[in-house]
């Protein structure tokens, strides 16, 4: 049997039209996906994607980011404590092993303590892809625990429609605004849109935490031109700015305490170029480049008092601790790849590209701490008031730079097999090209009734900046994957694939102080690697659909933080980290339009320290997640009624981590929620809709992070019209 050619991938990257909701119906055939670098049916996908499709996203109306992918089996969400900011783990691996792609082009982060966020608005999406377990051959570095690809609605399916939305969102009184434009006419797809949200502190079940608002905006423009069937070439411009507030809703060890970061914006330009059927062998030529800056400014207030504390290696008593912190940070990031796709006789379908990414990082910082207390000095019989202005101004340029080649290979097999098999090389250059610091205005020392001594100069001469340094790493990482399809909606995988992430510029070089705490670089840092083994299968009946996952995650030079000293941390490899577990959607449909479904993870993982912890299960992640309901689907000629009642929920998650040579536990009990929505759609097309939800029924207090609680029981609707 020949393989098909794929001239139509285009048309997944030029095309879309509206945008997403929770991910029941990955599973069911003609869901096409790119996952493998080029459009593929999900039942012939050796891997385990979740995907959220534009029907999904029409069924139900969502006003967060965080939304449109919950739900998928082996995600889980992280806010730490700042709403409206979503990053993602992927089958317990932290946030920073899951690249964040949009619409292939990855959003990169190197100043921060939590990771890549989401930084796109939910109306602009038209699908999201998440790819489970390390994507390293395919989509590079930081792809060890997967990827979140979010590709965004382009032209229309006339010459001209107009999409507008709202929204409303009760766990912040929330309200979201969206527009666009967009059409496709005489070979030309072009697209305009723009959106506004404006959130209120959070609601949670005990009160409404002050300082946890947010607001975002976002605008977008897209054009496309189809010069033959065969070729296309387009550009596009997108811009997002949100100004997001953290606060906690435990104040009883700070006296005042605010993270603001206002704003992060982010700023992309790119253009494509692509060509289909060049000849008989040459199935199609892919060229992409972009340009993208981020820039975030943040502020960090924390203000605590004490009868005593060890600061710096000095008993104080009676003291009291103010910090100001003032960050901007500045990444600009290019990127260009190429692609070619080759038809190499009956039975092969070779992906070759290479490609180039370099993120720039600009960062400026300004430090203000004042630290005050009774102090008894070496000698001295009484204590005696001491006050310390270690205050700092720091600025620094680094760069991380990535140069790849990779090979993909789908080959048909005997017996109805497909093997899917491939390799990449990549060359990933770190470094921290300057850093200077100097003490600040008004620093110094003031002991009793001595005269106040300034520090004035290096501010660095330490080393607790970060440091001057340049380091390379290099890997070629491989995976091999086969899919059986003998029996008429079934298909059977087996993967084997492995993971390559290199250290950012913070992990190996930087310190950072957010939010409380201080996190030290290591130029010593070993790049993490890992090896994941999966065995899977997917139905698509008539009226049963089922996809499952048994999955095996070795991950050697693990790269985590450990407590140094107080409140201060230093990323270090650990030995070995080891994931396993299984995951399972699957739903029904009954007679009279009733569906019950459900999606879940079953995950277990260890961590190697050695040292005095040794070896623990406790790693901060829910041993089970799941989503369990009964959806309902009624088409009553004029309109379509659909409605949703379903129960979603986590178990306990336990943490042991060394600090100050000792064994810390923490704990954060279980939660299982009550939800409902309801919908309909109107008009011959069911261009109009409104939805509507109320989340966590009983208003159950949890969490999903350590930082804030989500919020308590809330509504959300949402109207959406196309014209």
């Amino acid at each position: 049997m020949k393989l098909t050619r794929i001239s139509a991938a285009v048309l997944t990257v030029c095309l879309g039209s509206t945008a997403a909701m929770a991910a029941q119906d990955v599973y069911t055939k003609g869901v096409e996906v790119t996952a493998t670098r080029v459009t593929r049916d999900l039942m012939d996908v050796p891997m385990s994607v979740g995907v959220v499709t534009e029907d999904d996203i029409k069924k139900s109306g969502v006003t967060t980011i965080g939304e449109l992918i919950q739900d998928v089996p082996g995600v889980e969400l992280q806010n730490d404590g700042t709403p409206g900011l979503i990053r993602v783990s992927i089958r317990g691996e932290g946030t920073m092993r899951s690249t964040i792609l949009i619409d292939g082009q990855r959003i990169s982060e190197h100043k921060s303590m939590s990771g890549t966020p989401i930084l796109i608005d939910p109306s602009a999406v038209e699908r999201v892809e998440v790819i489970k377990g390390p994507a390293s051959v395919l989509y590079g570095s930081d792809a060890i625990g997967g990827v979140i690809n979010i590709i965004t609605k382009k032209g229309g399916k006339k010459p001209v429609q107009l999409d507008v939305g709202v929204g409303y969102n009760g766990a912040g009184d929330g309200f979201t605004e969206n527009a666009s434009v967009s059409g496709s006419y005489n070979g030309f797809n072009y697209r305009l849109s723009g959106s506004y949200a404006d959130f209120g502190d959070l609601r949670t079940p005990d009160k409404t935490i002050d300082g946890t608002d947010y607001d975002t905006r976002s605008g977008s423009i897209f054009l496309s031109y189809d010069f033959t069937d065969d070729l296309t070439m387009g550009i596009s411009a997108d811009y997002f700015e949100g100004n997001f507030n953290t606060a906690t809703d435990d104040m009883s060890s700070y006296d005042d305490f605010a993270v603001r970061i206002q704003p992060w914006k982010r700023q992309k330009f790119a253009f494509f170029a692509d060509a289909t059927n060049l000849n008989e062998y040459w199935a199609r030529l892919r060229f992409d480049a972009y340009t993208q800056k981020t820039d975030k400014k943040m502020q960090n207030i924390v203000a605590q008092s004490g009868a005593s504390v060890i600061y710096d290696g000095m008993d104080l008593t009676n003291y009291k601790f103010n910090m100001d912190n003032h960050a901007d940070n500045e990444i600009k990031s290019n990127g260009v790849s190429v692609q070619t796709e080759w038809q190499l006789g009956e039975n092969n379908y070779l992906i070759a590209g290479v490609g180039f990414d370099s993120d720039k990082l600009d960062s400026s910082t300004t430090n203000d701490i004042n630290v005050s207390g009774m102090y008894q000095m070496p000698g001295m019989p009484v204590r005696v008031p001491l006050e310390v202005r270690p205050g700092s101004i720091t600025t620094l340029d680094g760069e991380q730079s990535s140069y790849y080649a990779f090979l993909s290979n789908e080959t048909m097999l005997p017996a109805n097999f497909t093997a899917n098999y491939g390799v990449r090389y990549t060359y990933v250059k770190t470094s921290v090209d300057s850093l200077n610091s100097v003490y600040a205005p008004g620093a110094g020392i003031q002991v009793g009734d001595y005269k106040d001594v300034p520090l004035t100069g290096d501010a660095n001469s330490d080393g607790s900046k970060g440091t001057v340094g340049e380091e390379s790493n290099s890997k070629a990482v491989f995976n091999f994957g086969l899919v059986w399809r003998g029996i008429e909606d079934l298909s059977l995988r087996a993967t084997w694939a492995q993971g390559f992430r290199a250290p950012t510029i913070q992990e190996k070089f930087l310190t950072s102080s957010m939010g409380g705490g201080t996190e030290i670089g290591n130029p010593n840092l070993d790049p993490e690697t890992s090896d994941n083994f999966e065995l899977g299968a997917r139905y698509s009946g008539e009226r049963l659909n089922l996809d499952f996952a048994a999955f095996l995650n070795l991950a050697d030079d693990y790269i985590t933080t450990k407590e140094v000293s107080a409140e201060t941390y230093q990323y270090y490899n650990v030995g070995k980290a080891t994931t396993y577990g299984v995951e399972l959607s699957a739903s029904y449909d009954l007679p009279y339009g009733f569906t019950p479904y459900t999606s879940m993870t079953w995950l277990k993982r260890k961590f190697e320290y050695g040292g005095i912890i040794g070896d623990t299960y406790d790693t901060n992640t829910p041993e089970f997640m799941y989503r369990a309901g009964v959806r309902y689907e009624k088409d009553f000629g004029i309109w379509t009624l659909t409605a949703d009642t379903y129960a979603r929920g986590a178990t306990e998650r336990d943490y042991e981590y060394e600090s100050r040579g000792a064994v810390v536990k923490t704990h954060h009990g279980g939660y299982t929620t009550a939800n409902f929505e309801v919908g309909a759609a109107f008009g011959d097309e069911r261009q109009y809709s409104v939805n509507a939800a109320v989340l966590n029924i009983f208003d159950k207090k949890y969490y999903i992070s350590d930082a804030l609680p989500e919020a308590g029981v809330h509504a959300v609707v949402t109207a959406n019209a196309r014209f």
